[in-house]
């Protein structure tokens, strides 16, 4: 019996004594930590570094904020969020884990973070590494150095995709960076000129960015180019050299039947100058930096596509394109320019033939109709943190439109047709702008099939500069139901630095100037209130905000708008997907030329009844609301009715519900 108490006392020895080493362990020699030389300060009553299983623990929250890092707490799972200053390195870490996520890459070490007097201690290579920040260790001192990387901007590596192009053909160059560099510049070292400056990267959840530059070699040859890496606000000396060989192309012939606008056209190519009906003809045309658009028209019918998409080098700019061909014998194709000194496209064109050739195997012509008409821009230069709208202008079997940027990330979606014409459906898309400088965005159009097409767009975005001078931030039309012979009111926004404003149509006559008219200031704009004699639609305006010393911006916007002598559906707004058993509310916008309007299911059987008294009109639009129930489940289609007093004219438009 005494053998066994004994034992068990000399148990609970050894239990208590490994304890107390534990806290040994713990509570060792004091370890400093400093960042970039200099020391951290840990509060007393905070937990303190420590070694614990050989390892350099630190309390994470005031290492992490010393590190410039903000700290977010999820209490519920336990995790720890880090995030740098641009928000371009998110890191995350779950208590008493060995696994860190930069990124959402995630790294394993082999030491778990602890949690001693409830404050939570991690291995201070895990989080200084994480950083992308250099870790070591000074036994003597015990003190742990941590180095971050250079703040400075800096190009680590860059290489041509291809190292040799043929002249007219683009080249592509990549270049990674550290996360400092916000901004790359390409310089042609031989041709002594800037090429090319790209704002628009990649994240590489390693502390690098990737940049890729798309340009055209402005001449043949052997190269060499600089590539300077930049912080927003300036470029640093250093930079990286690369070398690109331009062979000769033998086939870039001018195809130009007509040499017209020789003053902006320098050269239009096809790729061939025969083409089977029911295939496209493709073009690309070389112009001087003052084009910004290029409108191309066929000779065999109401064929035409608008370019406002190009490459640019020098002083020259490359557009390309393509139209649908459906006819064949002899074929031209015209080419107007638009510059925004002309503020219209040219009276005069550049003319080039080729021929349309029979195919027995040729496709349904209406397999081929799938097109992208043109992009509009609502205004010619759009505002950071504002709102940007396109009018995009398809063929009538387009379903929906979705529009992306440079990351292949969609910033706006629409599968409610804005207006349906004779041979056009119209898509109105809007989204804000997050970064200034040209921005590349893709437009992509579907039918119903998810067949589908896409044209690119540049978009020029410049930053409200406040009270220093003059600017257009935007104008926007107060109603969508803009008519001929019709005043319409419009909102614009200007800088501080504005003093008074002007609108003129394309003609420049003044329709609008500030006098007797009402503003309203804000803290970073002022807005006016301007009321405007609209006498032509479908153009664009252009308004001159002006300070005291007369320094003026110039903007030019499109006014969309409708015949007021045609019955027109304005708008539609509704839900696209409801339970089943629930009723669907309709609001139907009309102009104030419509009688009646009314709702047919997909066997034109009435839905609803025929309203001839509108819900709510004003001075230019009815609105119309009606409930209904749809009776079956599924993807529902129904047209909407819009009729003018004499029953002789009406406007249709389709919407579609999903009954789940």
């Amino acid at each position: 019996m005494k053998n066994n108490v004994f034992k068990k006392i000399t148990i609970i020895l050894a239990v208590v004594f490994s304890m107390l080493m534990c806290v040994s362990a713990l509570a060792d020699d004091p370890v400093y930590v400093t960042i970039n030389g200099n020391a951290v300060t840990y509060a007393t009553t905070d937990a303190q570094p420590m070694i614990y299983n050989s390892r350099a623990m630190v309390p994470i929250r005031t290492t992490a904020e010393a590190l410039g890092l903000t700290v977010g707490w999820d209490k519920d799972t336990e995790t720890a969020t880090f995030t740098n200053a641009d928000g371009s390195r998110v890191i995350k870490h779950t208590m008493r884990s060995n696994i860190i996520y930069v990124n959402e890459t995630p790294t394993s070490f082999d030491t778990a973070s602890i949690v001693v007097n409830n404050r939570i201690l991690m291995p201070i290579r895990m989080l200084g590494e994480a950083m992308g920040a250099e870790v070591s260790w000074d036994n003597p001192s015990r003190t742990v150095n941590i180095t971050t990387a250079s703040e400075t901007p800096e190009i680590e590596y860059a290489e041509f995709v291809e190292d040799t192009v043929t002249y007219g053909d683009e080249a592509t160059i990549v270049a990674v960076t550290n996360l400092y560099t916000t901004s790359v510049r390409l310089y042609d070292q031989t041709g002594a000129e800037t090429v090319k400056e790209a704002t628009t990267y990649s994240d590489n959840g390693d502390g690098s960015r990737t940049f890729s530059i798309d340009f055209t070699p402005s001449a043949e040859g052997e190269r060499t180019y600089y590539l300077y890496a930049g912080d927003g606000t300036s470029y640093y000396s250093g930079y990286a050299e690369v070398t690109l060989t331009i062979e000769e192309n033998d086939s870039a012939d001018d195809d130009s039947s007509d040499d017209g606008l020789d003053e902006y056209i320098y050269k239009v190519t096809l790729d061939s100058t025969k083409v089977e009906k029911g295939d496209y003809v493709e073009f690309t045309v070389v112009t001087t930096d003052d084009v910004t658009r290029i409108r191309v028209e066929s000779s065999y019918g109401s064929k035409y596509t608008t370019l406002s998409d190009y490459t640019e080098t020098s002083s020259k700019r490359t557009f390309e394109g393509k139209l649908s061909v459906t006819s064949t014998g002899s074929l031209h194709l015209y080419f107007y320019v638009y510059t925004t000194d002309l503020g219209s496209y040219t009276d005069d064109y550049r003319v080039v033939d080729f021929r349309g050739i029979s195919d027995d195997d040729d496709d349904d012509e209406e397999d081929q109709e799938l097109t992208i008409i043109d992009i509009i821009p609502g205004m010619g230069v759009t505002t950071k943190k504002e709102e940007t709208k396109l009018y995009i202008f398809t063929s009538t079997d387009i379903d929906y439109v979705e529009v992306y940027d440079e990351d292949d990330e969609r910033v706006a979606y629409s599968n409610y047709t804005y207006d349906e014409l004779a041979t056009t459906n119209v898509f109105l898309l809007t989204w804000t702008e997050t970064s200034s400088g040209t921005n590349k965005y893709t437009v992509t159009a579907y039918n119903e099939d998810d067949d589908e097409v896409s044209e690119t767009i540049r978009i020029s975005c410049e930053s409200n500069p406040g009270s220093t001078e003059p600017f257009v931030i935007s104008i926007e039309p107060k109603t969508d139901n803009i008519e001929t012979g019709k005043t319409t009111t419009f909102i614009a926004k200007c800088s501080t630095g504005t003093d008074y404003i002007v609108i003129k149509d394309e003609n420049g006559k003044t329709l609008y100037s500030t006098e007797g008219s009402s503003s309203t200031a804000g803290s970073s704009y002022i807005k006016f209130t301007c009321k405007v004699d609209i006498f032509s639609v479908n153009e664009y305006y252009t308004i001159y905000a002006y300070n005291e010393d007369g320094d003026v911006d110039a903007r030019t916007f499109y006014v969309y708008g409708i015949d007021n002598a045609d019955p027109k559906i304005t708008d539609v707004n509704y839900d696209a997907s409801i339970d089943e058993g629930d009723e669907v509310e309709v609001t139907v916008y009309t102009t104030t030329t419509v009688a009646k309007v009314w709702i047919e299911d997909e066997d034109d059987d009435n839905v609803t009844n025929k309203l001839k008294t509108p819900t709510k009109s004003t001075s230019s639009q009815y609105t119309w609301v009606f409930t209904f129930e749809p009776d079956d489940s599924g993807r529902r289609t129904y047209t909407i009715y819009a009729e003018n007093e004499d029953g002789d004219d009406y406007d249709t438009k389709t919407i579609k519900i999903k009954v789940n």
